[in-house]
């Protein structure tokens, strides 16, 4: 009996997710392979990137021309941004890691059993971005006769990238591998909205100094959790401040707390001489991730000349912000799409996380992040999406990879 294109994208979307990559630690290999092996079972060109690391390889695959050949990785120019500036190679891209399921008692079915009741996948990693991946490996498959026999005049490259949840390099690195083109659609859970900007993250931790004593004799010592308060309060008038500071499509810049740890290596007697906390420093599109360190350090120093408190900084990881023009040719074609045929909003808009997107802006390759499923299932626990959305989501990117791909 022949599968309906719907069945077969359930099947394809369920049995991803019950491949686990949670990351961390990171495990993608496995899903690589599974991918690799589903387009040379179909006869198209695939093959297993072990940069940047063997054990977490990654997935690519392309028809039309290989990529590699002359190395396009550079992508278009970006001040062709205009009319027909989609150009001739697409990239399909989507990361093959998960945030972990955590605890299985929190899910009312197992995380990764890929269930599917009712029309919706259940499952860690099926809105964020097992069933993207899926809907990209199909119009891949679907798009090649064309493409090989002439009448759509370019190539579709796909990305099975690693590393997306944790700030890993998977996506650049298969940029600067040549595996780029002249523009790119990152499949992130969206609900058809198309994103041309993001926010960037950097997360730093900082480093609090005290002087450890007995807790019978408390004067004797300077406790890092009480030298630390300065510091937060800093950086709660700092976030106050940022909160001024906003961008019409992601929204406000912020700073924010996310961790605290002191005293928890020693003796519960005993002061602790250090306190250590994160600090996530959203951005927007328009600053730079220096301006963004040196606010922080005139902040920490300021600190320590009006308080005394020593402290120390240390990145921890960074998404750079990233952002096209809104009326970009090939956002306007997906806008265009998305409400004729699932009726979505044509307004400009942008994310508020970050996303892989800034590895091909920062080439110079224009991307948007668009695709089926709700942001709010990302990361949640009883995940799920629509599988009748991602049989649209199928729909629109084929008709906008064969508008893109057509002789002009």
């Amino acid at each position: 009996m022949t599968t309906r294109p719907d069945e077969e994208l359930a099947d394809l979307a369920a049995e991803l997710v019950r491949i686990p990559t949670e990351n961390p630690p990171g495990d993608e290999r496995p899903c690589a392979e599974f991918v690799v092996d589903w387009f040379a079972e179909r006869g198209i060109d695939a093959r297993l990137v072990e940069e940047p690391s063997a054990d977490r390889a990654q997935a690519v695959a392309w028809v039309g021309d290989d990529p590699t050949d002359g190395d396009d990785s550079e992508g278009a120019n970006p001040d062709e941004y205009g009319d027909d500036a989609d150009g001739t190679t697409l990239v399909l891209n989507g990361h093959l890691d998960v945030v972990p399921a955590g605890d299985p008692e929190r899910w009312d079915r197992d995380p990764f059993a890929g269930v599917v009741e009712d029309g919706t996948l259940h499952g860690r990693g099926s809105a964020d971005m097992k069933t993207g991946l899926a809907v990209a490996m199909l119009a891949l498959r679907d798009l090649a006769p064309e493409i090989e026999a002439g009448d759509l005049d370019g190539t579709v490259v796909f990305h099975g990238a690693m590393g997306e949840e944790t700030g890993d390099p998977g996506t650049r690195t298969l940029v600067e591998a040549g595996y780029g083109g002249d523009c790119a659609v990152v499949l992130e859970p969206t609900d058809f909205r198309v994103g041309t900007s993001a926010k960037g993250v950097v997360t730093y931790r900082v480093g609090v100094a005290g002087s450890a004593s007995h807790a019978s004799h408390p004067d004797q010592g300077t406790n890092a959790l009480d030298a630390a308060r300065p510091v937060l309060a800093a950086i709660d008038d700092y976030d106050e401040r940022l909160r001024e500071r906003e961008d019409p499509l992601v929204g406000r810049a912020y700073a924010t707390v996310t961790e605290f740890e002191a005293g928890t290596d020693s003796n519960m007697a005993v002061l602790p001489d250090r306190a250590e906390f994160l600090l996530d420093r959203r951005i927007l599109p328009d600053e730079t991730i220096e301006a963004v360190e040196a606010e922080i350090a005139d902040l920490l120093a300021e600190t320590e000349r009006r308080t005394g408190v020593e402290t120390d900084l240390t990145p921890v990881e960074h998404y750079a912000s990233a952002g096209i023009p809104t009326d970009h040719a090939l956002a306007e074609r997906f806008r265009r799409l998305s409400a004729e045929t699932a009726d979505a909003p044509r307004e400009p808009w942008g994310l508020e996380a970050a996303t892989d997107a800034r590895e091909f802006v920062a080439a110079g390759t224009p991307a948007i992040i668009w695709g089926p499923g709700n942001l709010s299932q990302a990361h949640a626990a009883d995940e799920r999406i629509d599988l009748g959305d991602a049989a649209l989501a199928l729909e629109i990117l084929k008709r906008a990879a064969t508008e893109s791909l057509s002789p002009k």
